[in-house]
């Protein structure tokens, strides 16, 4: 469930946010309520919610203070008050407040807006979550780089070619070396093989692939990729990702 915290001086408002909105059906649970602006940082400091939802002006510090003293910590703010002037709404533009309510209140406005933040915050920490997965694996495959002109032109044509099937003598009589010469150079500039260097740029590709499209076979991205035997595919998946194409799958849809 997504967290919520009240920040609100006005007993009966704050309790009237606190008990008048269906938080349950809305996926939400209220994680703490806060009188006054010193007492809302250290509640945002020590439950870190998803949803703020706060008056402007309160005791001691106001709301822009608040969120200048929270800033480090991600979170949705709703601010309410009784004075819509335009001062207050480009402050909160600047706080990068999702939205600008005055009062009185209306219970099916808040409700909307509401779900309106929970669905984004939804998709917003699902692709925070998708991106750090691939930043994992590029960070623990990084394809190695080089500055030698003939290992640059092996490395090129494989970026061009590897959707294809192809051997290390198309390389060769392409670029124009022999085959043995290009091998030798990939190996002493990478620290790797050319079939090593060509599975993990593949295996790169289909993980972009899985990534953008959920809905594609295992079968479906070993041909694209180039590789003719899907079986073999995963198991070259598994090997430099750690985990085979169907659980990779799984983790995405789960995340």
């Amino acid at each position: 469930m997504y967290k919520l915290a009240i920040i609100e001086d006005e007993h009966l408002i704050r309790k009237w946010l606190t008990y008048a909105v269906d938080y349950e059906s809305l996926n939400i649970v209220i994680i703490g309520e806060a009188e006054n602006g010193e007492e809302g940082i250290k509640l945002i400091k020590e439950k870190s919610p998803d949803i703020v939802i706060t008056d402007i002006n309160m005791p001691k510090k106001d709301a822009f203070q608040m969120f200048k003293e929270t800033q480090e910590i991600d979170y949705k703010k709703i601010v309410i008050s009784g004075y819509s002037d335009f001062e207050n709404a480009q402050k909160a533009i600047h706080y990068s407040v999702e939205e600008f309510l005055s009062k009185p209140l209306e219970l099916e406005e808040l409700e909307k807006i509401l779900s309106s933040l929970v669905s984004y915050i939804y998709i917003e920490k699902k692709n925070k979550k998708l991106i750090k997965i691939f930043s994992d694996i590029n960070h623990t495959k990084v394809l190695p780089q080089t500055d030698d002109s003939v290992t640059n032109k092996v490395l090129l044509w494989i970026h061009t070619k590897y959707s294809e099937k192809f051997t290390i003598a198309d390389i060769a009589i392409d670029i124009g070396y022999s085959e043995s010469y290009i091998y030798k150079k990939v190996k002493d500039e990478l620290g790797i093989t050319i079939n090593d260097y060509l599975n993990q740029y593949r295996i790169k590709m289909s993980v972009n692939m899985l990534i953008s499209d959920y809905g594609l076979r295992i079968y479906e991205v070993a041909e694209m990729v180039g590789y003719s035997d899907y079986k073999y595919f995963n198991k070259v998946f598994k090997k430099i990702i750690g985990m085979t194409v169907s659980d990779f799958k799984d983790k995405l849809i789960r995340e």
